[in-house]
């Protein structure tokens, strides 16, 4: 749960959840008529039919939405397991409260809000759970077999100094920017909630083939970024490309107008 999410960022990726959930809400629901759903819906002078897939529409509206805004934020946002687990507990919630006052309507006041609000919270979570499971237990076995299919590489950066020394290891997930400073390199990174820098005596050249294969990119000609710890890329009037970076503390870095495409498919 507190390891990086790892699923596609765009917003096609996210279109399965938006046709395959409703499609499992109105399918599971005429087949096994759980909580005795149809004689619930049998309201308004309308068949159970009719407000399934009136419902199932709306489920899927809150979808695309909630999806959308998702796929703004991961983009620039790390996430973890477990927040994407309450983004689908919260997508799950909206949705309730929508399908509550779609029921409430149809009732014609015959029942308090609140009232219809808990059944549909009963009938929304214990089946649209199964739903969710099913396609996260798909992404999670995709990303293992991904894993196992690749090739091994070495986890860690190793970084050495000008007279091929030893000087520094570390994950290369931790490492937010590197920066030539005359004859040295600033490595700025991540340790645990503190940004630490380290100064080693070596080129950007020498380290250039290293940092490129962790993922890092070159950005400028003083500077490698970690494509994660950028936050939007901005321009000014005179034309100057900045990267603003998700830790305030670090201050923006120059991107040049060579690198900006590269590192723009990357966010």
């Amino acid at each position: 749960m507190n390891t990086p999410l790892r699923i596609g960022k765009s917003y096609r990726h996210q279109l399965l959840y938006i046709c395959l959930i409703p499609a499992f809400f109105v399918g599971f629901s005429f087949l096994y008529n759980p909580f005795g759903m149809k004689e619930y819906y049998q309201i308004g002078g309308m068949g159970f039919g009719f407000h399934f897939i009136i419902l199932a529409t709306i489920l899927m509206a809150v979808l695309a939405i909630t999806r959308l805004i998702f796929s703004a934020i991961y983009r620039h946002t790390p996430f973890l397991w477990w927040h994407y687990t309450i983004w689908c507990f919260g997508e799950v919630f909206v949705y309730s409260f929508f399908m509550a006052l779609y029921t409430t309507l149809f009732y014609a006041g015959q029942y308090n809000y609140f009232v219809v609000l808990s059944n549909c919270f009963k009938f929304a979570y214990l089946i649209l759970v199964y739903p969710y499971l099913f396609l996260t237990l798909i992404q999670i076995i995709l990303n293992k077999n991904a894993e196992l299919n690749a090739a091994p590489a070495e986890t860690m950066v190793k970084f050495y100094d000008e007279h091929k020394r030893l000087k520094l290891t570390i994950d290369p997930t931790a490492i937010i920017c590197i920066q030539a400073d005359a004859n040295y390199v600033i490595i700025r990174y991540m340790d645990a909630d503190r940004i630490k820098e380290y100064m080693l005596r070596a080129s950007m050249k020498s380290v250039e083939g290293t940092v490129s294969s962790h993922g890092l990119v070159r950005c400028h000609r003083s500077f490698f970024v970690n494509p994660k710890y950028v936050k939007m890329l901005s321009k000014n009037r005179e034309g100057m490309i900045t990267a603003e970076l998700l830790h305030p503390e670090v201050a923006s870095i120059p991107v040049s107008k060579q690198f900006y495409k590269q590192l723009s498919e990357l966010l």
